[in-house]
């Protein structure tokens, strides 16, 4: 089952505008026309269609306008599809180079013409797919990004604050020490100050390791030099 598209037909001519359009309602296409560049233009801007089917002899020229309009860098994804009553290579080959996708040339062949329509609508849900695939896994890119960022951050702040409570509990124990003590006491003193020399040492250990992870990101030599 071909997927619904909004086709804009753009002729002079209003029975070639009348035809097309009957043809692809029947197919179950939304259908736009327009029977110049400027008024073809303006329905581009506002409706953005799937398709235009784009008359190669428009007055002054005016396709090779539109073709260039819509071909604008970071404009419309949109296909285009020229019509045609001749099959002229080098004319052709302009327009190709413009940015058309394809011929139709006239007299219309309607099995013809609707193999083309279906098959350009499978090009443009595969380009689609592949933007909106491209789209997400910048955004996974992104966050995962982030979450380094905060992973990060967080273990430094946690390293810091474990790092300056280990620092009061060893001082406390050795000035603890000091003093007379049952031995026991002393023993069990001994234990807390060897537990806190082990965490200080994973700590020291996990901020070496972030130090490296970090030096491996910032391997650009441009960010070295800055850095030097």
């Amino acid at each position: 089952m071909t997927e619904k598209a909004h086709i804009l037909i753009v002729d002079d001519e209003e029975i070639i505008r009348s035809i097309l359009k009957k043809l692809l309602l029947t197919m179950g296409h939304e259908v736009t026309t327009a029977s110049g560049s400027e008024e073809a233009i303006a329905l581009i801007e506002q409706q953005r269609p799937d398709i235009i089917l784009l008359d190669i002899v428009l007055p002054g020229d005016n396709s090779m306008n539109i073709v260039q309009t819509v071909r604008q860098p970071h404009k419309h994804h949109t296909a285009i599809v020229m019509i045609s009553g001749h099959d002229n290579l080098d004319t052709m080959a302009k327009y190709i180079q413009a940015g058309a996708d394809d011929f139709l040339l006239k007299p219309f062949n309607a099995t013809l013409f609707r193999a083309r329509v279906g098959r350009i609508l499978t090009e443009i849900n595969a380009r689609k797919t592949i933007r909106q695939l491209q789209s997400r896994l910048a955004e996974s890119e992104l966050k995962l990004h982030m979450a380094e960022q905060a992973q990060e951050t967080f273990c430094s702040k946690l390293s810091h604050d474990l790092n300056n409570s280990l620092t009061g509990i060893m001082m406390s124990a050795e000035m603890a020490l000091m003093e007379e003590l049952p031995e026991t006491t002393v023993h069990a003193i001994n234990e807390i100050i060897q537990s806190s020399d082990e965490i200080n040492a994973i700590i020291k250990s996990h901020r070496a390791t972030i130090g490296s992870n970090s030096d491996q990101q910032s391997d650009d030599p441009d960010e070295m030099l800055a850095g030097s």
